[in-house]
């Protein structure tokens, strides 16, 4: 047998946050202006940018996916969402079996908040 199944699954915690309140940035960095906060981190002060919940697991099925991952099923415990993924990797190379593809800065920020064991 010359290939073997390699399984990985991610747990999302579905759990709303409060939105980030510029205000209280402001306060707990003295020094900084709520128009300097807001100018620089504008991605993260939009409305709604952090809200979409199934934008977010479709951007973590496709980063898996450039990296060879087959999404196969998910479900559901609490708030957590748990991924399953699996691929075929040579047994020879399964040290070697991620895959070099290039993931942009969003990306990369999204599975930054993964187990290391976790990530694609």
């Amino acid at each position: 047998m010359d290939s073997s199944w390699e399984y990985r699954l991610v747990g999302i915690n579905i759990k709303s946050s409060p939105k980030p309140n510029i205000y209280e940035a402001e306060e707990k960095l003295p020094g900084l202006s709520k128009e300097f906060i807001q100018k620089e981190f504008s991605e993260y002060y939009k409305n709604g940018k952090n809200d979409n919940i199934a934008l977010q697991c479709q951007n973590l099925i496709n980063i898996y996916g450039k990296r060879g991952w087959d999404h196969y099923f998910q479900g559901q415990i609490g708030n957590l969402i748990v991924f399953y993924f699996k691929r075929q990797v040579n047994i020879k190379d399964l040290e070697s079996a991620k895959l070099n593809v290039k993931l942009t800065p969003v990306e990369e920020s999204l599975i930054q908040s993964l187990d290391p064991s976790q990530r694609p």
